[in-house]
């Protein structure tokens, strides 16, 4: 059961994929071009015209900049391009949701799924970047998966909610726009959460979401492993909140057919 339902992720997230640059001309390669483009402007802005200083890091060039943007800004994509669709999933798909046998559960894991691609391909420009840069590669960043798997958790157990809320509330899509663009400057994406006075700071670094960033920064530039401690906590609230968005889509799940 389980290896076909995640047959059939794998089919529908390629589906997913396909879709979205079916008539583009360029195709796939705008998850390539698009961030990069967004990278150049937040450069320019923060490290030009601001003159921002990365705190407690020497940066020896606009290259070593970019980089520690760049981590910030795939992580953060990933989680806020999944969520940002998760509340149209169910809406989108409204003849799955009359079949009675379909895994409805896996749709939302569907979109986690194609922005973790984007994701995938962003970092083949990221690899590029570390190699012109101060920083280098380190061998440490074969650990990254274990930062990914319970980050993932985190955005497909927001995603399970928002999918299901979606459903029955159809402003869900623009609350979950906002929320993203609010959370980005909530999380040390454009900058680290250093910089803040303690009393910001602490809180922004007890976010699941603010953890991983600043721990996928730390392994990928400086080849540092985890905080364990903030590690687990971290974990331990994406799990449980990937748990409960389970439990609340399929408590819900049985009212789709009604709104839809």
């Amino acid at each position: 059961m389980i290896s076909k339902q995640l047959s059939l992720l794998w089919s529908l997230a390629g589906r997913d994929i396909k879709k979205k640059y079916k008539d583009s001309v360029i195709g796939a390669a705008w998850g390539f071009f698009v961030p990069l483009i967004m990278l150049g402007i937040y450069t320019v802005i923060f490290s030009t015209i601001f003159n921002a200083k990365w705190g407690g890091v020497q940066v020896h060039s606009k290259a070593d900049y970019a980089v520690l943007l760049f981590i910030g800004l795939i992580v953060y994509t990933i989680f806020a391009e999944a969520v940002t669709r998760a509340p149209t999933v169910i809406l989108s798909n409204p003849n799955f949701v009359k079949k009675v046998v379909f895994p409805l559960e896996v749709l939302p894991g569907v979109v986690v799924l194609s922005s973790l691609y984007n994701g995938a391909i962003a970092s083949i420009a990221l690899l590029v970047f570390l190699f012109f840069s101060s920083f280098g590669l380190h061998w440490q960043m074969i650990g990254l998966p274990i930062i990914l798997v319970p980050f993932l958790a985190l955005t497909l157990g927001v995603s399970y909610l928002f999918a299901s809320l979606g459903v029955f509330f159809r402003d869900v899509d623009q609350l979950a726009a906002l929320l993203t663009r609010v959370l980005q400057y909530l999380t040390p994406v454009l900058y680290p959460s250093v910089i803040f006075p303690d009393a910001v700071g602490r809180w922004m670094r007890m976010s699941p979401l603010s953890i991983f960033v600043e721990q996928s920064r730390a392994l990928v530039v400086f080849g540092e492993w985890p905080n364990w401690a903030d590690y687990a906590w971290a974990s331990a609230w994406s799990f449980g909140l990937l748990a409960f968005g389970w439990w609340w889509f399929q408590r819900t799940r049985r009212g789709f057919a009604d709104v839809i």
